[in-house]
């Protein structure tokens, strides 16, 4: 049948061909278009147009041309974009025809999805025009589609894939609207705030600033403030938090991020005011930017700290003002200011300006020895144990002073525009693990603490070093000695010097002493992975680690003539000579120093020298006389090296071997008295012969036993006549020089009429060792009042033995047996520029003036 029916209707096409004058005209147009009508149901459409066209039914006839036409485009070949130019046609043709359902099908076979959508649209089809205009990627008509038929989920899809963020928050009120009239089934998966916070960075991407504050405007205060902070529109933020009338949030946020001027000027708080003013001048000061008015801006600071008790603010604002004006004495001020509140770091730094000051090198001097290391070294010992609440505020004050803040026991955040010069020694190590925001960073605990010991490190040494560049008052050794200075450059006295001028000397040196011990400690509290190679504080103390503190001995006890104005009286004594404490705290690091230099010679020496060194031993009687640890230290050190001897020698008689052949330092070691208190030891060492004379002085007022005990000590030296038995010329005439004036003084209290003629600075040497060796008062003359209470029982015995025991100085001095101190001073010739020879001449003159008085004639010739 199939076969059949293609067959008749190619026939009928063939007819239809034909000339229509080959018809008879008897048919009615009724006729024709029921004909067509007829084909057209059976799909042959072109035998129904022909038939519509002899029936005169233009449009219909025009619409089965479009179905044959479709039907052609179907079964032929030819581009895609042939095809949909040919069915945007029929589209058209059917539209014009009036069927608009197939001009869509010709529209959706064309993809022409928005003219589907269109057309769906005017036909009411609202649902399947959204769809269409999805599928076309019209997003915004799609969105109002969706809405229209309120599938609002799909909406604000549709406006998320065009960002079209606006519509959508409008869109989502517009539903919440809905909702309050009529109970809607569910809520929407986003809210109007979302959308408006898109569409904000939307413009934000764009640089549209004025659109977006205009979409922040719809939002709530909090997350506008947050959308702001987030992308660092602090200004804006903060002219939101004032308009809100939040001033002092806007002042904090401002500061938070760097606007610390802005910051100052919103704030309604002094305190906050002063903390933010005294940010801007240090920003100015360390260079980040440049104020025309910082002194003003830290005046005001001062004032208002000061109005609102904050210390650590006033001293922060005087050291700006010091670093502003290059001013000593601000910075010095602002350093003690400083350490009234446990601020240290702020101190070190005050410190470390100070000493680039120019200032006179014995003010900045003072203050680095007095408090300055002390202050650096209590901060790296709070970074390792922090027991006491001081400590802990120490650590914390640091940490507030460098933008640190701890998180947890392991990690800290750390400001970058705080952190200054301790940044790049976080860089250094690594120990950064994450930037929390374009300012702060995230660090260990160890690292944060690692850098600053680097830091501090750093100070100490630029400060020291600083310091050690500069010239400090002194005598001329040669002016001194009595010879010609020839340097032309040399920066010393070269003249008598006043007593303030002697005590500025002493006291420099005692202050680098001082410094001396501190950078020793130092070595100690660092942690070794604070210094690098080679170490710095090595470099500045040089090979000989102690040779400040000898520079202090070696004034203290010169070799030239003692200088009468260092004890013309008991006051001068104690101005001088006193280690009193001063700015140091619980212990004096200028006595531990001395004391630690003495029991470092000791350690170093030989046993030979230990037990046989007479300068060993009177140096160390003298310092530890002058650090107030005599006669305690000083006996631990006798004890320790008799107790080694007699051990030796009791080791030697065990193993049955010589006498005291073998054993080192055998000659300063004597067998004691067997009838004396302490004769159950074996030996003792020979320097007791001297300490029991200075005992008999100064504990128990007895001069004659002094005399006879002395007498005694020298006699070992003189007699055994072996290095390194025999002390130095210094040593020897300071000895004999006491004793002389001693022995003078108690004749003439003897001897009414007798008159002596002394040196000045001999007569000040009463006070010189009074001061040493008198416990207690050191305000009276104490030797004096001994001699004035002596009462010897036999007068002229007292007087025969006294001028025995000058006659025996003389001797000594001028040769007796094989010890003649005169020509071994003029025998060697750093003595003679030492000005040791002279002051053994200078005693020689004075005995020889005196011989009648207290020597015979023999003695004088």
């Amino acid at each position: 049948m199939r076969v059949t029916g293609e067959i008749i209707f190619s026939f009928l096409l063939l007819i239809l061909d034909l000339d229509d004058s080959m018809f008879v005209k008897t048919s009615t147009p009724e006729e024709w278009i029921a004909q067509g009508e007829y084909y057209a149901k059976h799909q042959c459409w072109k035998v129904a147009a022909k038939c519509y066209q002899k029936g005169g039914a233009v449009e219909k006839e025009k619409l089965a041309l479009a179905h044959d036409a479709v039907l052609e485009v179907q079964s032929k070949k030819s581009s895609p974009k042939d095809k949909q130019m040919e069915y945007m046609g029929l589209a058209k043709t059917y539209l014009e025809c009036g069927e608009p359902n197939l001009a869509l099908k010709c529209l959706i076979h064309s993809k022409e999805y928005q003219l589907c959508a269109q057309l769906c649209e005017k036909l009411g089809r609202v649902k399947d025009a959204a769809y269409f205009y999805k599928r076309g990627q019209c997003y915004k008509e799609a969105f109002r589609c969706f809405e229209q038929i309120q599938e609002f989920d799909l909406a604000l899809k549709m406006c998320c894939c065009e960002d079209l963020y606006e519509e959508a928050a409008k869109c989502v009120e517009r539903y919440e609207m809905l909702g309050k009239e009529r109970q809607l089934p569910s809520k929407l998966s986003y809210t109007a705030s979302q959308f408006y916070l898109e569409a904000a960075a939307k413009y934000l991407r764009a640089n549209r600033i004025s659109e977006m504050m205009a979409v922040l405007s719809h939002l709530n205060t909090e997350d506008q403030l947050v959308f702001l902070k987030d992308h660092k529109y602090f200004s804006e933020a903060a002219d939101l938090l004032k308009r809100e009338g939040r001033d002092e949030e806007a002042a904090k946020l401002m500061k938070q991020h760097g606007f610390v001027l802005e910051a100052a000027n919103l704030t309604n708080r002094k305190d906050f005011r002063a903390s933010c003013l005294l940010a801007a001048a240090r920003l100015s000061v360390t260079g980040v930017y440049k104020l025309q008015n910082v002194r003003e801006i830290l005046e005001e600071a001062l004032e208002l700290c000061e109005q609102t008790n904050q210390k650590s603010g006033s001293a922060e604002a005087m050291y700006l003002m010091g670093i502003e004006e290059k001013d000593f004495h601000m910075l010095k001020n602002a350093f003690h200011m400083f350490l009234h509140v446990n601020h240290h770091a702020g101190a070190v730094e005050a410190l470390f300006e100070a000493t680039q000051c120019d200032e006179k090198s014995e003010n900045i001097l003072r203050l680095v020895a007095l408090y300055g290391i002390e202050t650096i070294l209590s901060l790296v010992k709070a970074f390792q144990k922090a027991d006491t609440n001081a400590e802990k505020e120490i650590v914390k004050s640091c940490f507030d002073y460098f933008g640190i803040a701890l998180l947890d026991r392991k990690l800290c955040q750390v400001s970058q525009n705080e952190a200054g010069c301790i940044l790049e020694l976080l860089s250094e190590h690594s120990t950064i693990r994450e930037k929390k925001t374009n300012d702060q960073i995230i660090v260990t605990l160890e690292g944060v603490k690692s850098a600053l010991n680097k830091y501090l490190l750093n100070r100490l040494v630029a400060i020291t070093h600083n310091l050690f560049q500069q010239s400090f008052p002194n005598i001329c050794t040669k002016f001194i000695a009595g010879l010609k200075c020839e340097d032309d450059t040399c920066e010393d006295f070269h003249r008598t010097l006043s007593r303030h001028e002697i005590r500025s000397i002493f006291q420099c040196k005692r202050f680098l002493a001082t410094i001396n011990g501190l950078l020793l400690e130092a070595k100690r509290v660092f942690p070794k992975d604070a210094f690098c190679e080679p170490n710095p504080i090595d470099e500045i103390l040089t090979a000989d680690k102690y040779a400040l503190c000898k520079s202090l001995i070696n004034a203290l006890f010169p070799k030239h003539f003692h200088l009468r104005m260092v004890s013309e009286n008991p006051v001068a004594c104690k101005e001088i000579l006193s280690f009193h404490r001063g700015g140091y705290g619980t212990l004096n690091p200028c006595k531990m120093v001395l004391r630690e230099c003495i029991r470092s010679e000791f350690r170093n020496e030989t046993a030979r020298n230990r037990r046989e060194s007479t300068d060993l031993w009177l140096k160390a009687m003298q310092v530890f006389a002058l650090t107030s640890s005599y006669p305690e230290e000083f006996e631990r050190l006798v004890y320790r090296e008799e107790d080694e001897y007699n051990r030796e020698l009791k080791l030697l008689a065990e193993r049955g071997g010589g006498r005291l052949k073998g054993i080192e330092g055998r000659y300063g070691m004597l067998t004691p008295d067997k009838y004396a208190e302490n004769a159950e030891s074996t030996h003792l060492c020979f320097i007791r012969l001297l300490q029991d004379s200075m005992d008999q002085l100064y504990i128990h007022r007895n001069v004659e036993e002094c005399r006879w005990l002395f007498y005694r000590f020298m006699n070992v030296l003189v007699v055994k006549c072996i290095n390194p038995l025999i002390p130095s010329i210094r040593n020897t005439v300071a000895l004999l020089e006491f004793q002389f004036v001693l022995g003078c003084a108690v004749l003439m209290r003897l001897c009414k009429n007798m008159t002596l003629c002394l040196p000045k600075s001999y007569i000040s040497l009463f006070h010189y060792w009074d001061f040493l060796f008198r416990k207690g008062d050191h305000n009276r003359d104490f030797t004096y009042s001994v001699i004035q209470d002596y009462k010897p029982e036999d007068t002229k015995k007292a007087i025969k033995d006294f001028k025995k025991h000058l006659m025996y100085l003389a001797d000594v001095l001028c040769g007796y047996e094989d010890f003649n101190v005169l020509v071994d001073a003029f025998s060697d010739p750093d003595c003679i520029t030492s000005g040791e020879a002279e002051r053994t001449v200078v005693l020689c003159l004075v005995m020889f003036i005196n011989a009648d008085q207290v020597l015979s004639w023999k003695y004088k010739m």
